[in-house]
Order: structure tokens, then C-alpha cells, then sequence
């Protein structure tokens, strides 16, 4: 976020130059989009720009327990910020994730000298997208089964804002009224949260699988074996993994925060294997018509259009201005 800026500048002015510059300039949340436009050559400075919002440093969880004390660190939020003030379009990748930077920034600012930063809190244009995913629907002709024991997959990387301590709670406490088999997937880091380390040690044998999986094919085999997918996440700007397991067969065992709510259905929400639904086949159903949005052939025509739109509009005022 601090340098990314100045490299893709050096790199355009290594590159051979392009015939015409191009339509538009499109950056994710993760790059200072001001910084890249004061850099650039005046012929792409002037060019549309987009910033995609898939995360917002705003409403970002602190990295450990122990910096909960510490006065944080606001330049990233206030780089996203300037990344949307300097944006033609911001699209989010949910209302949750746009409701939240609001939410953190207006906090931010108001430790702000009288009147600092307001002039960039409206987006010029916006606009709520959910990121594509690919449909891990099941081969044509095979047909959910419910298990017994239940199956329930937690598909998320191995980190404190993941909720692992809730995960070892739920496995502790309806683990012992319910049976109930484990599929843990997500990427493990080096430091390993003590809850998930002492999830593994006191459930090993009713764990079916722990650990990352590479292969595509193989992860989506393990989210088909499931009943339900979990998620115990206190930090979550959309879910792709959650969607991937839900549009997979798998019933919501979500809680009722972050994005959640937004991405299920009135029907599917407070569902759990202590709760589970009249119609199990219905629900997915009405999830899958839900997530139509987020079908990876859908989310991509939406952004296009939403870019297709500002490009012509860029065009049109260029004609206008030259007129």
C-alpha cells in the first residue's frame, strides 16, 4: 500500500509504450489509487479510474490480542480514503464492507482537525458487486444425502479473526449433544491460534480432514462431503469460502454478522444442525437463486457493465469538453 504506487509507475515507464492508453485504470483496495494517478504519465493520469473494495483497512481486525492496547495505526483507512476520493467508480464487494469503511472512517476523522478530511468522505460513484466465484455445483445426477454423523467443513485460513476459541466452544459444548464430524480446510501459518492447536488435540478423532488443500477438485470433493459449513469469522468482508461451500450443497451454520446477513436469504438464516430446515433441498435451492449474483459469469458482466458505463460517460463529457 505504501510503494505499490511508485512500482507500477517505474514499470509503465519501463514498458514499451502502448499505440493508445487504455480505457480505464482499474486498482484494488490494496493500492494508494491517488498516489498511482499523481505518478502516472499525464496520458493515463487523466484516463477513468476504478477501485475494486475487496477489504478496507478501516474495519481491519488487529493483527494480535496483545496490540488491543496500542494506539493503531489509521494511514492505511486514511489510504483507502484517498484511494475513493481519487476513484471515478468504487466498487465494494458488499454493502457490509461499504457500511463498515463508513462506519471506521467516520471514527477515524473525528479525531481530525475541524473540517480535516470531509471533503473526501462522499464517493463520487459507487457501486455493491459481489466478487465473482466459481459454481462448485456437483456433477449433473448426483443428488445430496444427509450423513450421520453429521459433517460440518470450517473452510477458513487458520487465524485469530477467524474465530478458532468459538470453534473449539461449538465443538465442546453441541459436540457433545450432537454427532458431529469435522472437516477443517484454510491455509495454517506458522503461528497456529492455541484454540485451533487444542481443537485438533481434543477432537482428533472426529476430525475427516485438517489442513490446506491445493487442488481444486479435491477441495470441492471435501465441501460435497459436508452437511453444513461454519463459520465462527469476526472478520469477513464477503466469504468467498462460505459461498463456494453453500453454492457446493452445504447448509449455513453463520452467524448473524458481517456479511452474512447479506448473503443468504430470509429462509436460510439461524439455521444449524440443532436447527435444521423442514426442506433441506429447498433451502438450498433458494441459496443458490440467492447467490445468482455472485455466479462468477454474472458478478463479471455486472463489473463490466458498471466499467463500460463510467468509460462512456468519460467519453461523452471528453466530447462534450471538446465541443
Amino acid at each position: 500500500m505504501r510503494l505499490a504506487a511508485l512500482e507500477f509507475a517505474r514499470e509503465v515507464g519501463a514498458g514499451e509504450a502502448p499505440d493508445a492508453p487504455p480505457d480505464v485504470i482499474f486498482a484494488t483496495s490494496l493500492l494508494s489509487l491517488a498516489d498511482l494517478r499523481a505518478v502516472l504519465p499525464a496520458t493515463l493520469r487523466r484516463q477513468p479510474a476504478v477501485v475494486y473494495m475487496h477489504e478496507n483497512q478501516a474495519a481491519y481486525p488487529e493483527g494480535h490480542a496483545d496490540e488491543a492496547s496500542r494506539e493503531r495505526d489509521v494511514h492505511f483507512a486514511l489510504t483507502n480514503l484517498t484511494s475513493i476520493a481519487a476513484a471515478d467508480l468504487t466498487i465494494w464487494n458488499s454493502d457490509w464492507n461499504r457500511r463498515s469503511f463508513a462506519t471506521g472512517i467516520e471514527q477515524i476523522l473525528a479525531h481530525a482537525p475541524d473540517g480535516a478530511g470531509r471533503v473526501l468522505a462522499g464517493a463520487r460513484r459507487e457501486a455493491v458487486i459481489w466478487p465473482p466465484v466459481e459454481d462448485p455445483a456437483e456433477p449433473a445426477g448426483e443428488s445430496r444425502v444427509s450423513h450421520n454423523p453429521t459433517r460440518v467443513c470450517w473452510p477458513h485460513r487458520w487465524e485469530h479473526d477467524k474465530g478458532p476459541v468459538e470453534l473449539l466452544e461449538i465443538a465442546s459444548t453441541l459436540g457433545a449433544r450432537q454427532d458431529l464430524r469435522w472437516t477443517i480446510l484454510g491455509e495454517r501459518f506458522r503461528q497456529e491460534p492455541p484454540a485451533l492447536a487444542e481443537f485438533r488435540r481434543r477432537h482428533a478423532d472426529r476430525i475427516d480432514h485438517v489442513g490446506y488443500v491445493a487442488d481444486r477438485d479435491a477441495y470441492l470433493a471435501h465441501l460435497r462431503r459436508c452437511d453444513w459449513v461454519l463459520s465462527t469469522a469476526r472478520h469477513e468482508f464477503f466469504g468467498i469460502a462460505v459461498v463456494e461451500a453453500m453454492l457446493a450443497g452445504c447448509l449455513p451454520w453463520l452467524p448473524d454478522r458481517l456479511s452474512y446477513p447479506e448473503i443468504l436469504p430470509a429462509e436460510a438464516r439461524g439455521l444449524s444442525p440443532e436447527r435444521p430446515p423442514a426442506d433441506a433441498a429447498a433451502i438450498r435451492r433458494a441459496i443458490r437463486r440467492h447467490l445468482e449474483p455472485a455466479l462468477a459469469a454474472n458478478a463479471v458482466a455486472r463489473i463490466d457493465d458498471a466499467v463500460g458505463d463510467l468509460v462512456a460517460a468519460a467519453g461523452a463529457g471528453a466530447d462534450g469538453a471538446g465541443g
